[in-house]
């Protein structure tokens, strides 16, 4: 069986040097998440889930242990190519409209000019924003934005999908919605 994430001993302390003791974010975490699986930590603030996003994409570094990512080491150039990634507090240019933040963001992802505007086009749909595409980030609601955000990263058809908190600000009716778009 293949795993698309696995993290053997997993630990990350916060602290710096003056202090006298450090506070343990992530305590030897060892798990294996493996290929088609839908996965999610639940847990109360602070028990470490948006730290282990964060040393999953090499945001962090860990204090010890190990993580690999689609089978190569947290942070890899390779894997992080496939990976769709979606901040727990994503900021977003108030100033921009829908299609040039995604338009940035293909560039960004190094996609062809050929095929950029038919990947914005079909994740501004798979999200339910298309309507939307020409209108300003600064005017959406929380809602709005994160379905742009989520729009972003599925921008490069990933193997790999990691949301940091995806149904924050989404109505009942929406969050339905990301969970069936998950699902597929």
């Amino acid at each position: 069986m293949a795993f698309v994430i696995e993290t053997a001993e997993l630990t990350k302390h916060y602290g710096f040097w003056l202090w006298r003791r450090k506070e343990a974010a992530l305590r030897q975490l060892t798990l294996a998440v493996p290929e088609g699986a839908i996965f999610g930590f639940l847990g109360p603030n602070g028990a470490g889930k948006t730290t282990t996003i964060r040393l999953l994409m090499q945001l962090i570094h860990p204090t010890a242990g190990q993580a690999t990512v689609l089978g190569r080491p947290a942070g890899d150039l390779e894997a992080k190519r496939q990976i769709g990634f979606l901040p727990d507090s994503p900021a977003f240019n108030p100033y921009l409209t829908a299609a040039e933040f995604l338009g940035i963001c293909a560039r960004l992802l190094r996609l062809p000019a050929d095929v950029r505007s038919q990947r914005i086009a079909a994740a501004l749909a798979t999200v339910g924003m298309e309507p939307h595409a020409r209108e300003k980030l600064g005017g959406f609601s929380r809602g709005m934005l994160q379905r742009i955000g989520i729009a972003q990263a599925i921008l490069n058809q990933p193997r790999l999908l990691i949301l940091d908190e995806p149904l924050v600000g989404l109505d009942p009716h929406g969050r339905q919605e990301l969970l069936d778009l998950i699902r597929e």
